[in-house]
This record gives C-alpha cells, structure tokens and sequence, in this order.
C-alpha cells in the first residue's frame, strides 16, 4: 500500500503529541486547542527531535511553514479587543501577536481572532490564559471548494 508512510507518520505524530502535551496545562490545551493545531505541533517537535524526510514531507503537504522550525502560526479566539495587559502577558511567553490582523466578533461567530506567531513549547501557556477562548492553526493548505 502506497500510503503506508504517511499512515505511520500520521499515527507517530498522535502519539508523540500526547507524550508531549503530558503538561500541567493539558487540559486547558485539550479544551481550546483544535486537532489540526495539536496535530501540527506535534510534527513539530517530532522534526525538531528527530528530522525526517518524511516528517518534513508532511508538513509541507499540509501547507505547514517548516521556517522557522520551532515556531507555529496560530489563530487566537477571544473573549474581546486584545487588551494592553493582555498583549503584554503573550509577550511575556513569547508570543508574537498581530494586533492589526484583528477580526472582532460577527453574526455567529462570538468571539473575534487575530493571528500570532507561538513558539511550539508554549501551547500549555497560551491555552490556559483565561482571555484564550479557542485556538487553532492558521498554518493550512487553501484549496478552491469543488462545486457539488
């Protein structure tokens, strides 16, 4: 079967994220963070310990930037605006945020976003800010919907 590699990266990645999340922020990182994003950190810190040609394969194929290595580009959901308080508490764990990229709260959708740059090491820390409603990976392959 020609897909087996991809099966067996895909499968390694699950379970290096689960060893790796084992943090006591794992809650909070289950709760807010989406499968894709924890999907993708974990290839992350999977090449980061042990680089692959595969590994990195798969990252590209799911549209995952592989410079620099360390860091993942994340979508972040508040509870509002960011505050000056706020910004300075994802500062202080080394999150690069993007104010301008803010889009507020609109029909449905409650809560607004704005995208960040977060070091992989720190999942645990953005998702247990009380202000950190949702996150997920602004790092995706966009491809044009088929007409059905």
């Amino acid at each position: 079967m020609k897909n087996w590699p991809v099966v067996i990266v895909t499968v390694t990645a699950i379970i290096m994220g689960m060893l790796v999340l084992g943090c006591p922020q794992d809650g909070a990182v289950q709760a807010k963070a989406s499968y894709d994003l924890l999907q993708q950190v974990s290839l992350r810190k999977q090449q980061i310990a042990r680089p692959t040609a595969e590994t990195l394969a798969r990252m590209k194929e799911l549209g995952m930037r592989t410079e620099p290595l360390n860091v993942q580009r994340v979508f972040i959901y508040l509870t509002g605006p960011l505050t000056a308080e706020q910004s300075a508490e994802l500062k202080a764990i080394n999150v690069a945020v993007y104010p301008e990229s803010w889009i507020p709260p609109v029909g449905s959708h409650q809560t607004g976003f704005l995208l960040a740059d977060m070091p992989v090491d720190r999942l645990g820390a953005l998702a247990a800010k009380d202000f950190v409603v949702r996150l997920d990976t602004a790092e995706k392959k966009l491809e044009p919907q088929r007409a059905g």
